[in-house]
């Protein structure tokens, strides 16, 4: 293995010779014979949390009968009146909880999940990785141990088990260099049965940053009221009618500079079919024993099966175009 930074390690994805994840590197405990990795798992549990948008519909509903961008407008106003709130003051969930509270209402909730960090009690020492690797979907660690199926009583078998496409669906496919290259799609019928495999990649696209333009655009307007006053009178609409799209085409009429951003996708590149001899093992995720440039460059051939009379193409299905929300004037 080729030295590597301490850094470059952390939060890396540690996962056995099984294919079961023991965790992530969280950090290193060096003894004077041995360096061992610290690892940590994310946890995902459920909380009831409040459901904010739920909660102003009530109010405005309870208020005003009906919700608009003016009635939450409206509603602002009142609750900065009622708790005694400074007139520009912005209102913050606490506030419409209280509020609705002295009204006598419910307060909505939703569940949402929410990832917590556990340590991992045991170690890993250095010696037991088999290789590395860092690729664009994320850094991984193959260890030459079933430490994890170990510890969690699986049974090791000398071959892979057939799977349905239920079982393998989503899974994690990692190639034989430790490179992680998308996920599992579906089982395909042959002999041996075959696995449908998407290879992923990230892409960087750059993106308008429309809060920085609204930061921009409010440093010369000083109060968004003048701003979407100006911008409604020279597009010839409405303020309440405004959306995003509108303020950054009128700000490129104005010459202002329109900050962008960058955003990482995640992006299908193309799809492998690989026969089951190409599994090493299947846990938590998906082990090859092939790299991803092998399975690109050579071809893996899949077992030929009788032709089936092709069905006709089935049209897509193209929902119709979805209205341009109108901006919050609050």
């Amino acid at each position: 293995m080729a030295y590597i930074e301490e850094e470059r390690f952390l939060d890396t994805l540690v996962v056995d010779s099984e294919g079961y994840i023991c965790g992530r590197v969280a950090s290193f405990e060096i003894t004077p014979e041995k360096v061992f990795m610290k690892l940590y798992k994310e946890v995902e549990k459920e909380e009831l949390v409040t459901d904010v948008e739920k909660l102003k519909e009530d109010l405005m509903l309870t208020l005003f009968g009906k919700v608009s961008p003016k009635a939450e407008k409206k509603l602002y106003d009142r609750i900065r009146k009622e708790l005694k709130l400074p007139s520009k003051s912005p209102i913050s969930d606490d506030d419409l909880v209280r509020y609705a509270r002295m009204l006598g209402l419910d307060i909505p909730t939703r569940t949402v999940k929410v990832k917590t960090r556990v340590d991992v009690e045991e170690p890993v020492d250095l010696e037991a990785v088999e290789c590395m690797n860092e690729a664009p979907l994320g850094k991984c660690i193959i260890l030459k141990k079933p430490i994890e199926a170990t510890r969690r009583g699986v049974e090791i078998l000398d071959f892979v088990p057939y799977k349905s496409t239920a079982e393998v669906r989503g899974m994690m496919v990692i190639d034989r260099e430790a490179k992680i290259i998308g996920h599992a799609e579906r089982i395909l019928i042959g002999k041996p049965l075959g696995l449908r495999i998407i290879v992923e990649n990230v892409k960087e696209t750059e993106t308008i940053d429309f809060e920085a333009l609204m930061s921009e655009l409010l440093a010369y307007f000083k109060k968004p009221k003048a701003l979407y006053e100006r911008v409604a009178k020279d597009l010839g609409t409405k303020p309440e009618y405004l959306t995003e799209d509108q303020i950054v085409e009128w700000a490129e009429r104005a010459g202002f500079t329109i900050p962008k951003k960058k955003e990482v996708k995640l992006t299908k590149e193309m799809t492998l079919d690989v026969p089951w001899t190409v599994i090493r093992k299947i846990g938590d995720v998906i082990l090859l024993n092939k790299t991803l440039e092998e399975l690109k460059m050579r071809g893996v051939p899949m077992p030929s099966l009788p032709e089936a009379p092709s069905a006709e193409p089935k049209p897509l299905e193209l929902g119709a175009p979805s209205e341009p929300k109108p901006l919050d004037l609050s």
